[in-house]
């Protein structure tokens, strides 16, 4: 049985924002990794802009080594590029996904993803690597690619078609439904009951 997601949190919003989301810790398991490739290309594209929400505390090692090449990048691209390094209330992450034309999740593994699932049920379009129980939640309402060259790629294609972003993303807000945490309370309960005969 899987997680659910808050549908009167997370509901389905029109696309404004020609923004970037990632929302994870900062740790190469999360992928922060791909960020140094990934946010170039994105600031090539007219008027985009990136937000990253990735809490960490100290950093060292090649962390750090991210950190500092990503420090230099907010130098370059000013308001542009917003690293958020401090957990945030789910009312903020409603808007911040609101804000956004694509989700991101790089991570190297993801049993489940929570944040996928929420940026689905607002209406956005997801890139994310084809591991753990990802392509499960995606379905066909999202990307679950195999390398960093086609991830690359998907998010600047998506970022410059909105409306390929605005169709995948009513699927993907369709597909989130599924996972309704009253849908999800019942199965439990079903299974419960099942297992206790």
């Amino acid at each position: 049985i899987p997680n659910g997601v808050d549908l009167q949190l997370f509901d389905y919003y029109p696309i404004t924002k020609k923004n970037v989301l990632f929302i994870g810790r900062f740790s190469k398991d999360k992928g922060i990794d791909i960020l140094t490739k990934l946010i170039p290309p994105i600031m090539s594209v007219k008027d985009a802009t990136f937000t990253a929400v990735c809490p960490y505390g100290a950093v060292d090692g090649e962390l750090k080594e991210i950190r500092e090449s990503i420090q230099k990048m907010q130098d370059k691209y000013g308001e542009r590029l917003k690293i958020i390094n401090k957990p945030q209330d789910q009312q903020i992450l409603k808007d911040l996904y609101r804000n956004c034309q694509v989700y991101i999740q790089p991570s190297k593994y993801e049993s489940f993803g929570l944040c996928i699932l929420e940026a689905m049920a607002t209406g956005r379009p997801v890139v994310a690597f084809k591991v753990g129980g990802i392509p499960e939640v995606i379905g066909d309402s999202g990307f679950a690619l195999t390398n960093r060259r086609g991830f690359i790629y998907k998010v600047k294609e998506l970022l410059e078609n909105k409306r390929e972003c605005v169709m995948i993303g009513k699927k993907a807000s369709k597909r989130a439904k599924k996972f309704d945490w009253n849908l999800i309370a019942q199965k439990t309960i079903k299974y419960y009951e099942e297992v206790k005969k």
